[in-house]
């Protein structure tokens, strides 16, 4: 067999494999997360953990949780990246990994704070998950599967903090895929830009920063992709078991209680009027949940009455 055509199979071998052992391998970390401290030995771990497979399958060169070696002196680090379903390349740069890229990753992942992270509201967390990911991104650690590490590590980070990421939903289409690339290559190239050694390298670069100019970055794609897990629970649990889970949830289901009682006497014989305003309330809930709120819900304490100034305007009034 040729050569080429001998490197082209066992490419497409590795792909496979690789495919069926990640997956199983970051269902296993979904279910039991690394628990480490969000430092350099915790992002190791978790690459180690989803890599692990390729070695005995016969990927020796394949480094489960060691770092890439550094770019060779006066060249960068680049990707060139295909978009799914589309002709456009992406010019990516990334650290060139020397020790000054080494200590960068330490100063990032010992900013981390939990504790501060946890009483962001949502807005603000998003920023700052969006600020971490894209530097550990344009830091790019290891040889393969930076994303899947860096997915997994903001993902156990979020939930620590009391929030969701959920990646998979860029993951159901092409197009969710090529936002999520690029949203992720701006950022990286606008990190990667002072730092470039290479002429052409830099015109690459500004050249796909030029092409991707207006489409969405990436801490305005998280936006749609985190939530506060008990704006979460109080979706999809039933009342005990989200309280359970996030006793700070009384003050929302005590307002729907207080909007239903309100509700039966205010629209005793009209149900259609009756659900409308529910579900005024309830939106109303979750945009402040959603917003990472656990108070303020729209009706004044012990005052059910206030719940008429949430209603939805009758439809006579709505386009006035």
């Amino acid at each position: 067999m040729p050569a080429v055509a001998a490197e082209t199979e066992r490419s497409e071998l590795r792909e496979r494999l690789e495919g069926f052992h990640t997956s199983k391998r970051l269902t296993e970390l979904y279910l039991s997360p690394v628990g480490g401290n969000f430092d350099s030995a915790h992002l190791r771990e978790i690459n180690r953990r989803i890599f692990q497979d390729l070695p005995a399958a016969g990927f020796p060169e394949v480094k489960p949780g060691q770092f890439r070696e550094p770019a060779p002196a006066g060249m960068d680090w680049v990707k060139h990246r295909q978009l799914d379903g589309l002709n456009v390349i992406s010019h990516v740069a990334y650290s060139p990994m020397d020790n000054a890229s080494i200590a960068r990753l330490d100063d990032a992942l010992q900013q981390i704070d939990v504790a501060k992270l946890s009483r962001l509201k949502t807005t603000p967390f998003v920023r700052a998950i969006g600020r971490l990911y894209s530097e550990l991104d344009y830091i790019h650690p290891f040889p393969d599967g930076n994303s899947r590490t860096l997915r997994e590590f903001t993902r156990e980070l979020a939930e620590a903090c009391g929030y969701n990421i959920d990646w998979t939903r860029f993951a159901a289409h092409p197009n969710g895929r090529n936002l999520l690339y690029v949203g992720r290559d701006l950022a990286v190239n606008e990190l990667a830009m002072p730092h470039l050694r290479n002429d052409q390298t830099r015109r690459s670069v500004a050249f796909t920063q030029d092409q991707l100019a207006g489409n969405r970055d990436l801490t305005d794609l998280l936006r749609d992709a985190v939530l506060p897990g008990r704006a979460i629970a109080f979706r999809k649990l039933r009342e005990p078991a989200a309280l359970a889970a996030f006793p700070e949830l009384a003050t929302a289901f005590e307002t729907m209680h207080k909007a239903e009682a309100f509700s039966r006497e205010k629209y005793a014989d009209d149900a259609g009027q009756r659900r409308e305003f529910m579900d005024a309330v309830r939106k109303t809930v979750l945009e402040r949940l959603d917003a990472g709120h656990t108070n303020d819900f729209g009706m004044k304490k012990n005052r059910p009455q206030e719940a008429e100034r949430v209603r939805s305007p009758p439809s006579g009034e709505r386009d006035r």
